[in-house]
C-alpha cells in the first residue's frame, strides 16, 4: 500500500514537471497595458465534484491600442503588444490560471463594489508568488495604472499570460 502511494506520487511529480515545461515551451511576448473603467476582470474557481475550489482563473478584456507600446503607453483601458499592435483577430482577453489564488470582494445591493480608503476592495489573496502577481494586474487595472506581462495566442481565444511585470 505505501509503495502504491509512493509510486502515485512519483508520477504526479513528473506529471507536474512535465505540464511546467511544456507551458514554459510556448514563445511569450512583452504586452504593455493601462487599466481603466472599460477594462472587466472575470473571475472563476475550479470546484472539484466534493464542493472543493481548486485552482482560479482570471480573464482581463480590454481595448487594442492603436500603437505599439514601444511608441507610446496605451490609453486607459488598452493593451498593446511592446513590439507592434495587435492583428486583426488577435484576442482582446488576457488569461491567466493559476492554483492558491483565492479573491475577496463585497458586492452592495446596489450591484456596486465595496470600497475603502485604497479604492476598490478586490483583493487576490494568498502567500504564493501567483498572488502577487494578479494583485499586480488587477491593481493596474482598478487604478488605472501601466502593467506588463508576457503572453502568448492560444489559437486566437485568449492570449496567456505566462508571466507578469516589468
Amino acid at each position: 500500500m505505501k509503495i502504491n502511494r509512493i509510486i502515485v506520487a512519483a508520477l504526479l511529480v513528473v506529471l507536474c514537471c512535465t505540464a511546467r515545461i511544456s507551458f514554459g515551451d510556448q514563445p511569450s511576448y512583452t504586452m504593455v497595458c493601462r487599466g481603466g473603467p472599460s477594462m472587466r476582470i472575470m473571475v472563476a474557481h475550479d470546484v472539484d465534484s466534493d464542493g472543493i475550489p481548486g485552482a482560479t482563473s482570471m480573464w482581463i478584456f480590454f481595448k487594442a491600442a492603436s500603437r505599439p507600446g514601444s511608441e507610446a503607453q496605451p490609453e486607459p483601458g488598452e493593451c498593446t503588444w511592446m513590439d507592434r499592435t495587435l492583428r486583426a483577430g488577435e484576442p482582446a482577453s488576457l488569461f491567466i490560471h493559476a492554483p492558491h489564488v483565492e479573491f475577496a470582494f463585497q458586492v452592495m445591493g446596489d450591484g456596486r463594489l465595496s470600497r475603502d480608503a485604497s479604492g476598490i476592495r478586490l483583493n487576490p489573496e494568498g502567500n504564493s508568488d501567483h498572488a502577487q502577481a494578479w494583485r499586480y494586474m488587477t491593481d493596474g487595472v482598478l487604478k488605472g495604472s501601466v502593467f506588463t506581462v508576457k503572453a502568448y495566442n492560444a489559437s486566437g481565444r485568449v492570449l496567456v499570460v505566462t508571466s507578469v511585470g516589468p
